[in-house]
């Protein structure tokens, strides 16, 4: 098993991979974020609460773009099994490459959610991985609310599996 800092490198890149797969080429390159996501859990330390986690956040951020794109927001040429991936990309990351956003005040989680999750689907669509009707605008302000409350959100969810791990490897 990697060391934890690198383990939180292989996070990072493993995240900006699935990102990249999934907005570049959309549903072609789905095995390799599925082998990714494997390998995450194939050299995690702690794969039963990571799995927990992944499924808890990724439930609710499908959840939250399923709503946009009922909404209209968002459109997509053909079903995006890519950013369900990139959701379970992302839910994993939570307690490693962005574990440092739990030691910051909730202002800034939402600063940095808003901003960075907004930026991230005004990329993809600049990719054409995702047509926002409404335009760059009135998408990035519904966005940028969405995120400023779910990327919080998420890091709540990930501090409560982040302190239970904790207390599990201090009792050892």
């Amino acid at each position: 098993m990697p060391n934890p800092k690198l383990f939180i490198i292989l996070n990072a890149l493993s995240f900006q991979l699935v990102w990249w797969a999934g907005v570049l080429a959309g549903n072609q390159l789905i095995l390799l974020s599925i082998l990714l996501i494997v390998g995450h859990f194939l050299l995690s330390q702690s794969p039963r609460q990571d799995l927990q986690l992944m499924c808890l956040c990724a439930v609710v951020g499908m959840s939250v773009d399923t709503a946009l794109t009922l909404f209209g927001v968002f459109v997509f040429a053909d079903t995006p099994y890519w950013l369900a991936l990139l959701w379970l990309a992302f839910a994993l990351s939570l307690r490693y490459s962005l574990v440092f956003f739990l030691r910051i005040h909730v202002f800034w989680q939402a600063l940095f959610g808003g901003v960075f999750g907004t930026l991230s689907y005004i990329a993809g669509a600049e990719f054409g991985a995702v047509l926002l009707p409404y335009g760059q605008w009135v998408s990035g302000i519904v966005l940028v609310v969405i995120w400023s409350v779910l990327f919080p959100v998420l890091l709540l969810m990930s501090r409560g599996q982040y302190t239970s791990i904790l207390t599990e490897e201090s009792q050892q």
